[in-house]
């Protein structure tokens, strides 16, 4: 597989780029990279706030607000890692135009920097919501999911991210089209709500949608009472698997062409 031994081969550069991003992104603030925790833990808190002491939400019986905002939050922080790693991954490419002439520079490393700093800003939400279960005492030996289902995000999402960046410098709507669809893409999919809540006839939705089986999981992994589906978990890989193939053939076919659209 060319595009995993690509990604191994320059993931020192990744670590790299993801760094200098990072302090553009947050260069002339105070507070600079400490943004990555704030926000995470500002959302993350909000959620738990919300639900659990002024909502007091019971939407599953039995299940108090406070757990039900830990079951949102779960579903909430690989959402958000998702949106914005396809939100900023799309318009990538064609923000580093002034790259693509390069024959030394690997051009297909720059959708794969946005989703790592996406990711980044998740991972940081994900180890506070460690946390938070930890004293609790509801983690499990199911945690050790977590790694892989964050390996397997980070590449479901560069595969997608390599095809949409191409598609958005030939139809340079297709950053406005993206973002309508993660808004659309956020109520179809079961971050405040679980697969047993939805009506039937609406199920179909939910199963057609990759994010999930990705959510579930992740409530598998940091939830301990929480239903293992292993079929969910097969089909999310070869989604990956599929998305990872095409996203790079499609790119690297293209990648040639791309400077004359400019």
């Amino acid at each position: 597989m060319n595009c995993l031994r690509m990604l191994v081969r320059y993931r020192g550069l990744i670590w790299n780029l993801v760094l200098l991003e990072l302090r553009l992104r947050y260069a002339g603030s105070r507070l600079g990279l400490l943004w990555v925790l704030l926000v995470p833990l500002v959302v993350l808190g909000s959620y738990l706030f919300l639900f659990g002491k002024i909502l007091q939400v019971q939407a599953i019986p039995g299940v108090t607000g406070f757990e039900y905002g830990l079951l949102v939050a779960c579903g909430l922080l690989p959402w958000l890692g998702f949106s914005e790693g396809i939100t900023r991954g799309t318009a990538s490419v064609l923000a580093q135009r002034n790259l693509m002439k390069s024959r030394v520079f690997p051009m297909e490393l720059v959708p794969v920097t946005s989703v790592c700093v996406a990711l980044l800003g998740q991972l940081c939400g994900t180890v506070l919501l460690l946390a938070v279960v930890g004293i609790r005492g509801e983690l499990g030996a199911s945690l050790v999911l977590l790694p892989v289902l964050f390996l397997l995000q980070a590449l479901f999402t560069i595969g997608v991210v390599w095809f949409l960046s191409c598609v958005n410098i030939l139809c340079r709507d297709t950053s406005q089209v993206v973002g309508l669809l993660m808004l659309l893409l956020m109520f179809v999919s079961p971050i405040a709500y679980t697969e047993r809540m939805v009506p039937s006839g609406l199920d179909l939705v939910v199963k057609l949608n990759p994010l999930s089986y990705l959510i579930d999981a992740y409530r598998v992994a940091l939830l301990a009472d929480h239903e293992f589906h292993l079929e969910g978990l097969v089909v999310f890989g070869g989604l990956t698997f599929l998305s990872l193939m095409v996203g790079y053939r499609y790119f690297m076919r293209l990648r040639r062409v791309l400077p004359d659209f400019v």
